[in-house]
Protein backbone atom coordinates (compact mmCIF):
# COMPACT_ATOMS: atom_id res chain seq x y z
CA UNK A 1 0.00 0.00 0.00
CA UNK A 2 1.44 3.37 -0.98
CA UNK A 3 1.89 6.05 1.63
CA UNK A 4 0.02 8.66 -0.40
CA UNK A 5 -2.25 10.76 1.80
CA UNK A 6 -5.41 12.47 0.58
CA UNK A 7 -6.94 15.20 2.74
CA UNK A 8 -10.19 17.09 2.21
CA UNK A 9 -9.27 20.59 3.33
CA UNK A 10 -11.73 22.79 5.18
CA UNK A 11 -11.45 26.50 5.96
CA UNK A 12 -9.67 27.30 9.22
CA UNK A 13 -11.69 30.51 9.52
CA UNK A 14 -14.90 31.76 7.95
CA UNK A 15 -16.80 34.99 8.54
CA UNK A 16 -18.85 37.49 6.54
CA UNK A 17 -15.71 38.57 4.64
CA UNK A 18 -15.02 35.05 3.32
CA UNK A 19 -12.79 32.22 4.45
CA UNK A 20 -9.15 31.28 5.01
CA UNK A 21 -7.94 27.89 3.81
CA UNK A 22 -4.49 26.63 4.78
CA UNK A 23 -3.28 24.58 1.83
CA UNK A 24 -0.14 23.22 3.44
CA UNK A 25 1.83 23.33 6.66
CA UNK A 26 5.14 21.55 6.23
CA UNK A 27 8.62 21.72 7.68
CA UNK A 28 10.06 20.81 4.29
CA UNK A 29 10.93 23.81 2.12
CA UNK A 30 8.95 24.16 -1.09
CA UNK A 31 10.98 25.15 -4.14
CA UNK A 32 8.13 25.21 -6.65
CA UNK A 33 4.48 26.24 -6.65
CA UNK A 34 2.67 26.10 -9.96
CA UNK A 35 -0.72 25.66 -11.56
CA UNK A 36 -1.54 22.79 -13.92
CA UNK A 37 -4.65 22.60 -16.09
CA UNK A 38 -6.15 19.46 -17.57
CA UNK A 39 -8.52 19.04 -20.49
CA UNK A 40 -11.17 16.36 -19.98
CA UNK A 41 -9.64 12.84 -20.33
CA UNK A 42 -6.07 14.19 -20.34
CA UNK A 43 -3.54 11.84 -18.72
CA UNK A 44 -0.42 13.25 -17.07
CA UNK A 45 2.58 11.94 -15.15
CA UNK A 46 3.13 8.13 -15.13
CA UNK A 47 6.39 8.75 -13.33
CA UNK A 48 7.95 9.02 -9.88
CA UNK A 49 10.53 11.20 -8.15
CA UNK A 50 13.45 9.97 -6.05
CA UNK A 51 14.12 13.32 -4.34
CA UNK A 52 11.01 15.47 -4.59
CA UNK A 53 7.91 15.30 -2.42
CA UNK A 54 4.80 16.48 -4.31
CA UNK A 55 1.63 18.14 -3.02
CA UNK A 56 -1.33 18.71 -5.37
CA UNK A 57 -4.37 20.80 -4.38
CA UNK A 58 -7.49 20.51 -6.54
CA UNK A 59 -8.96 23.95 -7.26
CA UNK A 60 -11.69 22.86 -9.69
CA UNK A 61 -12.73 19.78 -11.63
CA UNK A 62 -12.18 16.11 -10.83
CA UNK A 63 -9.19 13.81 -11.32
CA UNK A 64 -8.51 10.13 -10.98
CA UNK A 65 -5.15 9.65 -9.23
CA UNK A 66 -3.38 6.31 -9.66
CA UNK A 67 -0.45 5.51 -7.36
CA UNK A 68 1.87 2.60 -6.72
CA UNK A 69 5.11 2.35 -4.75
CA UNK A 70 8.14 1.46 -6.86
CA UNK A 71 9.07 -1.14 -4.24
CA UNK A 72 5.65 -2.85 -4.57
CA UNK A 73 5.81 -4.50 -8.02
CA UNK A 74 3.06 -7.05 -7.30
CA UNK A 75 0.66 -4.77 -5.48
CA UNK A 76 -2.45 -3.33 -7.07
CA UNK A 77 -2.57 0.24 -8.29
CA UNK A 78 -4.37 2.48 -5.80
CA UNK A 79 -7.06 4.69 -7.37
CA UNK A 80 -8.46 7.82 -5.73
CA UNK A 81 -10.90 10.38 -7.10
CA UNK A 82 -9.85 13.92 -6.24
CA UNK A 83 -12.33 16.79 -6.09
CA UNK A 84 -12.11 20.50 -5.28
CA UNK A 85 -10.68 20.96 -1.80
CA UNK A 86 -8.62 17.75 -1.88
CA UNK A 87 -4.88 17.79 -1.23
CA UNK A 88 -2.84 14.79 -2.42
CA UNK A 89 0.53 14.33 -0.71
CA UNK A 90 2.76 12.08 -2.83
CA UNK A 91 6.04 10.99 -1.24
CA UNK A 92 9.23 10.07 -3.05
CA UNK A 93 9.40 6.75 -4.89
CA UNK A 94 5.66 6.56 -5.56
CA UNK A 95 4.57 6.23 -9.19
CA UNK A 96 1.69 8.59 -9.86
CA UNK A 97 -0.57 9.37 -12.81
CA UNK A 98 -3.64 11.53 -13.31
CA UNK A 99 -6.65 11.29 -15.60
CA UNK A 100 -8.99 14.27 -15.77
CA UNK A 101 -12.62 13.25 -15.37
CA UNK A 102 -13.55 16.79 -16.39
CA UNK A 103 -11.59 19.99 -17.05
CA UNK A 104 -9.45 20.46 -13.93
CA UNK A 105 -7.14 23.00 -12.32
CA UNK A 106 -4.67 22.05 -9.61
CA UNK A 107 -1.97 23.82 -7.62
CA UNK A 108 1.24 21.77 -7.73
CA UNK A 109 3.82 22.21 -4.95
CA UNK A 110 7.14 20.36 -4.84
CA UNK A 111 10.21 20.27 -2.64
CA UNK A 112 12.48 20.61 -5.69
CA UNK A 113 12.50 23.37 -8.27
CA UNK A 114 11.19 22.84 -11.81
CA UNK A 115 13.73 25.33 -13.18
CA UNK A 116 16.60 24.14 -15.33
CA UNK A 117 17.26 20.41 -15.54
CA UNK A 118 16.86 19.67 -11.82
CA UNK A 119 13.24 18.62 -12.14
CA UNK A 120 13.69 16.48 -15.24
CA UNK A 121 16.68 14.79 -13.62
CA UNK A 122 14.32 13.65 -10.85
CA UNK A 123 11.53 12.41 -13.16
CA UNK A 124 11.63 8.66 -13.70
CA UNK A 125 9.09 7.65 -16.34
CA UNK A 126 7.42 4.24 -16.15
CA UNK A 127 5.01 2.10 -18.13
CA UNK A 128 1.57 3.72 -17.77
CA UNK A 129 -0.38 2.74 -14.66
CA UNK A 130 -3.37 4.75 -15.83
Amino acid sequence: MTSVEIRRLKPVHTDDRGSILDLLNTKEPLEHIGMITFAKNAVRANHYHKKSMQYDYIVSGRLELATKGIDEPKSAVRLDTLEPGDLAMIPTNVVHAYRALEPTVLINMTTRSREGTGYENDVFRVEPIL
